[in-house]
């Protein structure tokens, strides 16, 4: 038996082993996690001969150490680093093969194991239950290297996070059936394993979910904290959200932590800034490479060669059953959800890859050695596992890389062969920029420069290559696109725009670079339709409108909106006045008929983004003069704070000047007054003294109602309710216009009128009638007096006045 000491010694030599193996894995032309496990194997029967390596035997990949300690941080680093919107935007055929496509490999390899093995069934179904789940840590890094298409990557990770719950879910169904002493019927035991299935499952997504949400909110308050500190918080994120799950809920650990880790990635890390996000991804990188490098040798270690050899019958059947149920699994449901969803068809050559990239990993022999004692064909199924997933990861892995030269799927479109030859131009016109600066300063003659010069061109292949009118477009395009890059970097590094701006804006960088001219000239041709986003927003948004308590938290969240739309609009107006000012300096000819054609597409976009800002502070100009003096003010004092933090690093400051000046800092941050959306125009009883239903109240009536009433605002295109929606509030128009619509005979919205300021909304709530007569939409920036029907009603028992008016049938005549 090891000390501590010793055993700690050779994990961190394993650990040193599988570094150097790593930085090594580009020379050798094979995954990393290939070399590991060859690692691993080698080591495997060498560890009794060598008393140098003894301390490694003493290693053991055991079931507690995979689940408890490698998969959640496996599992939220994945999470955290995934792009929701993609995940999002491909969330069908995800579910598809995380869950069926997941249950339909399983039984698949239990009928083929079953039939050809002659093994019961449900021993064989536990085993396609532990080995159905993919890992994709070395096709993810293939992926990387070969530069595939994100959705694919999206496909294959978001596929193996859901996954590996289903199968840890499934894995112990299953083997609750084995043990059961007495077996119920098949008819009961199935609804039975879906009703677990559904409360696991979802069960823990819950649990991560609203963990991911508490500890969001804590981050957010703690902004100003040590970075470090906010990494343990996210760390016991991670680890809390799988234990208590597990232990205490009796749910998915997996999804828990997967769900912890979207929320914070949606939630957290866009509020706590650029800097703090880059920390965490950083600091996640370096835990999710010791983990999976220590992870990969010791299944090396675990694999015992000579059981595999004992076992190659079964062996061979298993490994052709896992092939088999795999294909089917992703040869047919990706293709049928395509389809039934109407979504973008996947290519044949990407499912190809999906089919070769499911690769088998850890968690499957984390399962096996988990099994009880009690199981007679244990050893059987350890060996079966080891050798798939052995199988998987030294063929499969290693014939990825051609597999996908073979499909060409790295090969660059003709539209990025385009790109590659106009970035050669744009490489050689700013290395010229970088000589002739040397030269001009007699750093560099001319014999020297002609000689880089040409050298680069060589290299480039530039020198006889001419630039059509499309391609010289393309290329200003393209340097008016990274000056844009480079000024919204600028405005993140000193606080103006927030992360969650920032990663907006870099997407829509990311779709400019894509577009043509004309596209970007005319931006109406595109019909992307509404932004799934946008539509989640919108039910949100519907949802708070609902009920009266809930409306404190509607005024916040438009308050939220607002800020963005503000901040959004004005860093894009500062990037596009950016991208104009690189422009003017690419050719000094101002009547350049290329550069105006790309001159008019900036010009209209920092039309619009200008127009917008106009309208907003004609429509709001309290809220906008307030905004506008808080941004800055936090900006200026976040940028002195960062310049303080600089010149303390240095020494330029005593310690103790130090902390007062920091406290200075968060004390001036700390002061700054709130956001509040207010109107300031009129006060609120004097927009509920023009609605015929309270005029001429007596005033204790009418401040009552003052009292109970508040503002909610909208943007252009907000949805206030919906026909047909069960209405507990009425509304006072104080500000814009609002669009009536009602279905036609085809179920299509028609606006039948608009509203003005003044107009009393949503009067049949008084009247308890089953829902609203008309849908109501904002058609420009909207504010309304908000009044709980409930409050006018209970008023109504102490003002004899107003219950008559709330009993007249004319009031509701026209609603």
């Amino acid at each position: 038996m090891l000390s501590n000491p010793e055993l700690l010694l050779a994990v961190l030599s394993l650990l040193a082993l599988a570094m150097l193996i790593t930085g090594l894995s580009h020379l050798l032309k094979l995954p990393s996690t290939v070399l590991l496990v060859c690692l691993g194997l080698l080591l495997n029967p060498l560890t009794p001969q060598l008393t140098a390596l003894l301390p490694v035997g003493d290693i053991k990949l055991t079931h507690d150490l995979v689940l408890y300690v490698f998969i959640p941080g496996l599992v939220f680093q994945s999470a955290l680093s995934l792009d929701a919107r993609a995940l999002l935007r491909n969330i069908a055929p995800i579910l598809v093969m995380a869950i069926p496509g997941m249950l339909v490999s399983a039984l698949l390899v239990a009928t083929g194991l079953s039939a050809s093995l002659g093994l019961p069934f449900l021993l064989c179904l536990l085993f396609g239950a532990l080995i159905s789940a993919t890992d994709p840590v070395a096709v993810m890094a293939l992926f990387k290297e070969l530069g595939v298409s994100p959705r694919l990557s999206v496909l294959v990770e978001g596929e193996s996070l859901l996954n590996d719950a289903t199968a840890i879910v499934l894995f112990h169904i299953v083997l609750d059936l084995i043990l059961t002493p007495t077996t119920p019927t098949w008819s009961f035991t199935l609804l039975t394993a879906m009703f677990d299935f559904c409360q696991i499952f979802i069960g823990g997504a819950a649990v991560g979910g609203l963990i991911g949400l508490l500890l969001s909110l804590l981050l957010v308050r703690l902004s100003r904290a040590e970075d470090s500190v906010l990494q343990v918080l996210i760390v016991f994120g991670a680890y809390f959200s799988f234990i208590i799950a597990e232990h205490n809920f009796h749910v998915s650990g997996i999804m828990a932590t997967l769900f912890c880790a979207l929320t914070l990635n949606m939630l957290a890390l866009p509020r706590l800034g650029r800097h703090s996000a880059r920390n965490t991804e950083q600091f996640w990188q370096v835990i999710v490479l010791i983990f999976n490098s220590l992870l990969f040798v010791m299944m090396g270690l675990a694999v015992d060669i000579g059981s595999l050899v004992d076992y190659g019958n079964g062996l061979f059947w298993a490994i052709l059953a896992v092939a088999v149920a795999r294909a089917v699994s992703v040869y047919v449901l990706i293709p049928s959800t395509t389809t039934v969803f109407r979504l973008p068809r996947l290519p044949l050559s990407n499912q190809h890859v999906m089919w070769l990239g499911g690769i088998k990993g850890a968690l499957a022999i984390a399962m096996v050695f988990s099994l009880p004692e009690t199981i007679t064909a244990k050893p059987l199924l350890i060996s079966l596992t080891s050798g798939v997933v052995l199988a998987n990861l030294l063929i499969n892995a290693s014939l990825l890389k051609p597999f996908i030269r073979l499909l060409k799927i790295d090969r660059l479109p003709a539209s990025e062969w385009q790109d590659l030859h106009e970035g050669k131009h744009l490489i050689a016109h700013s290395v010229d920029h970088v000589l002739n600066s040397f030269r001009q300063l007699r750093l560099l003659d001319d014999q020297i420069q002609a000689s880089v010069t040409s050298a680069l061109q060589s290299r480039l292949k530039t020198s006889n290559e001419h630039l059509n009118d499309e391609q010289s477009l393309k290329q200003i395009h393209l340097q008016a696109l990274e000056a844009e890059q480079k000024e919204l970097e600028r405005l993140a590094d000193i606080g103006l725009i927030s992360y969650y701006t920032e990663l907006n804006f870099r997407e829509i960088l990311a779709r400019d670079r894509a577009k043509s001219i004309d596209q970007l000239l005319h931006p109406s041709i595109e019909h992307s339709g509404i932004n799934r986003f946008v539509r989640l927003e919108m039910i949100i948004i519907k949802l708070l409108a609902q009920t009266s308590w809930s409306q404190h938290i509607l005024v916040r969240y438009q308050h939220y909106r607002f800020s963005n739309l503000l901040q959004h609009d004005i860093a894009g107006v500062m990037i596009a006045y950016k991208a104009l000012t690189e422009i003017k300096v690419i050719n000094s000819n101002p009547n350049s008929e290329k550069l105006a054609i790309i001159r008019k597409a900036y010009q209209q976009r920092l039309q619009r983004r200008q127009h917008r800002l106009r309208r907003f502070s004609e429509a709001f100009p309290d809220f906008y003069q307030q905004y506008e003096n808080h941004l800055f003010q936090e900006v200026a004092l976040k940028y002195s704070q960062k310049l303080l933090q600089n010149e303390c690093q240095r020494g330029f400051f005593s310690s103790r000047v130090c902390q007062r000046l920091h406290r200075t800092i968060e004390q001036a941050l700390d002061d700054l007054p709130p956001l509040t959306l207010t109107l300031g125009r009129y006060k609120r009883h004097d927009w509920l003294e023009q609605v015929p239903l309270f005029e001429h109240l007596p005033k204790a009536v009418i401040h009552k109602l003052e009292r109970s009433s508040g503002y909610i605002s909208y943007l252009p295109g907000d949805t206030i309710f919906n026909e047909g929606d069960h209405g507990k509030s009425v509304y006072v128009l104080v500000f814009g216009c609002v669009l009536v619509l009602k279905k036609n005979q085809y179920g299509d919205n028609e606006v039948i009128t608009e509203l003005k300021p003044g107009s009393f909304i949503g009067v049949r709530a008084l009247a308890d009638k089953s829902g609203r007569s008309a849908t109501l939409r904002a058609k420009s920036y909207t504010t309304l007096l908000h009044l709980a029907t409930q409050d006018i009603k209970d008023l109504a028992q102490e003002s004899p006045e107003l219950a008559q008016r709330l009993s007249e049938p004319a009031l509701y005549a026209r609603s």
